[in-house]
């Protein structure tokens, strides 16, 4: 099965109020299922060395510092779901955090949006916010970095 049509049948079945679909084509087939169970609080932290090839590339690509060759004590903030990404509680509020903050741990950083549920989304770990990845309103991917944070 082509993989842009696997990547068209998730972006459809995302938007769509389904929560299980199965499609066969020949001797290939697909299985998508939703659960309904959405966990508040849960955020994500992984080093970028553990990060999937192609979210490591990206990470590659993005000017966090100014010695790009200096990628030590970076990490990114995973999201946990797929949703809209809001860098604050409100359009008038300030954001949670901005580059060059302090943060500790469970400090909200940001919220995702998940079936009409904000999801607040807390450090894990001390740092400092390199980069901010995304802006209010930008869909978000499971797993999608959305903060750089260095120790």
């Amino acid at each position: 099965m082509d993989l842009r049509k696997v990547r068209k049948l998730i972006e459809i079945f995302n938007a769509s109020n389904l929560s299980e679909l199965e499609i066969h084509e020949g001797e290939d087939s697909i299985r998508l299922n939703r659960t309904l169970t959405v966990v508040a609080d849960q955020t994500t932290v992984q080093s970028a060395a553990h990060l999937p090839s192609d979210v490591s590339q990206t990470l590659k690509d993005i000017d966090i510092d100014d010695d790009p060759a200096d990628d030590d004590g970076t990490f990114a903030v995973l999201s946990p779901m797929v949703g809209t990404f809001f860098a604050a509680a409100a359009p008038t509020d300030d954001p949670f955090v901005k580059v060059g903050d302090e943060v500790s741990p469970g400090q909200p950083l940001c919220l995702i949006e998940a079936m009409k549920i904000f999801n607040q989304i807390e450090a894990e770990r001390s740092g400092t916010v390199l980069k901010v990845l995304k802006q209010n309103g930008d869909p978000v991917e499971y797993g999608e970095p959305l903060v750089i944070l260095s120790e």
